[in-house]
């Protein structure tokens, strides 16, 4: 059967075991990480080198506050990942925001407070001195540019020398429950599209040569591992409207706490929220 989940955690339960050789999970309420050590680990559960920290956080379909712990919950997770001495960030959004179920890194750009522009006279001016760098751009899909999403972010990068890239995507899970519900960060960059047999060229360190921090929320399921298909086909469930606003919000809003500290919640979201 095709590889149906983009989350490492599934990929580390679907072996029904313990203790994995090159494997390393550690669980923490609802912070669970996965670290994969070696190339024993890559060969046990088909995932590159690196840390995955999975959030299990409440359903975004009913959500209508940030404001409850969330936000600095996430940017204490990435906060743990960023590089020491980093000083500036790109910020991708990766996916297509003509499909709803893939729209979730479009949309997080949205919420990217971007702050590479404004001249350090600008920031003293409005009384906002100590502004993070940060860019923001969205990729758009192959079908439309012609243009492989790794091309785009290489030719950024090599352009403006960023201290690291964190990446926006829609990801495939294979349960249900964990749609809308779940939210991944990974050090070992990604390959767009691999969740659903789509594998598009990597953003990773070892292609950009800077450290990439990848985002995620689970979006899609595949019929098949639920039981409701033998064919591959990969659904999303009806509130998916909802799950991508939401989910975006708290992306683009807790990578904005993160790297703004000058700044307070309330105030980043009179900015971008």
């Amino acid at each position: 059967m095709l590889n149906s989940t983009d989350l490492a955690l599934e990929c580390y339960e679907e072996k029904e075991k313990t203790k994995l050789s090159g494997v390393k999970i550690r669980e923490d309420n609802n912070l669970t990480t996965v670290e994969v050590l070696n190339d024993s680990g890559v060969k046990a559960i088909g995932k590159p080198v690196g840390k995955y920290y999975t959030l299990k956080l409440k359903s975004f379909v009913n959500d209508t506050d940030l404001l409850d712990g969330r936000l600095e919950l996430f940017s204490s997770v990435l906060s743990s990942l960023l590089p020491d001495g980093v000083s500036s960030v790109l910020v991708i959004g990766l996916g297509n925001k003509k499909i709803t179920a893939d729209a979730l890194g479009p949309v997080s750009s949205e919420f990217i407070l971007s702050t590479r522009h404004i001249t350090s006279d600008a920031k003293f001016d409005v009384g906002i001195d100590g502004l993070f760098s940060v860019a923001c751009v969205n990729t758009g899909v192959l079908g439309d540019t012609g243009i492989e999403s790794a091309e785009i972010v290489n030719g950024i990068v090599s352009q403006i020398k960023p201290s690291c890239v964190i990446t926006v995507d829609a990801l495939a899970a294979s349960s249900a429950e964990r749609l809308g519900t779940t939210v991944q960060f990974s050090d070992s960059g990604i390959s767009p599209g691999s969740g659903v047999g789509n594998h598009r060229h990597e953003i990773s360190k070892k292609t950009l040569g800077i450290p990439v921090i990848s985002i995620g929320i689970p979006t899609v399921v595949n019929t098949a591992v639920i039981g409701h298909s033998d064919e591959p086909l990969f659904v999303t469930p009806r509130e998916i409207d909802r799950i991508i606003q939401q989910g975006a919000k708290l992306i683009g809003m807790g990578i904005n706490v993160c790297l703004q500290k000058n700044l307070s919640v309330e105030d980043l979201l009179a900015l971008v929220g």
